[in-house]
């Protein structure tokens, strides 16, 4: 039994792992930002923004790919593969940066984020039971915010290595979903 290495092979998994490492501090300030929109409104709409640009550079990253390895020529499934594994590669660096954020840097920004998501919900149920007396669809979201206000105080915090693979997992399926739309455009036959 012959086994054929396809030489394209080293010279594409160089690319992904290069072209990881600024995806993943891309992924790094997202993550910050993110971690600081609870209380601001425009950095809430800068993550959106962040989060549709990561389509546009993932498909930069395989076109480029096309172009330069593989003599312009990409079928779907490779072009959705090759974006996983790029989201992938990054996310693992994403999740390195996590880890050692929520561990050693600010050891309390889990607990910070946890108080600040029961605060929007506290702040969302006032809002609601203000409206309450003139609009019966929001008298009936009282009780499902209170009981997820309830889960929320009862939930232990997440560690940082729990956030971490979070994150990564997140990544992944995020870029399965998003090479879904862009391997279809990327790719281009002879």
């Amino acid at each position: 039994m012959n086994i054929t290495v396809n030489p394209n092979g080293v010279a594409i998994n160089q690319y992904l792992m290069k072209t990881a490492l600024p995806l993943g501090g891309y992924f790094i300030i997202e993550y910050l930002i993110r971690n600081y929109t609870a209380s601001n409104i425009f950095l809430g709409f800068l993550n959106f923004l962040m989060m549709a640009l990561t389509a546009i550079l993932l498909f930069l990253a395989i076109r480029k790919l096309r172009d330069m390895i593989l003599d312009g020529q990409i079928s779907g499934f490779m072009a959705w593969t090759f974006g996983v594994q790029l989201m992938f590669f990054a996310g693992l660096i994403e999740a390195a940066f996590i880890y050692i954020y929520n561990e050693f840097i600010v050891p309390t920004n889990l607990v910070t984020v946890h108080n600040q998501l029961i605060e929007q919900y506290e702040s969302a149920l006032t809002t609601i039971e203000g409206l309450s007396s003139t609009n019966t669809m929001a008298s009936s979201m009282i009780p499902m915010l209170q009981e997820m206000i309830d889960m929320l105080k009862q939930a232990p915090v997440a560690s940082a290595i729990e956030t971490a693979i979070s994150m990564l997992t997140n990544d992944i399926f995020f870029g399965m979903f998003i090479m879904a739309f862009v391997a279809p455009i990327v790719r281009k036959k002879k």
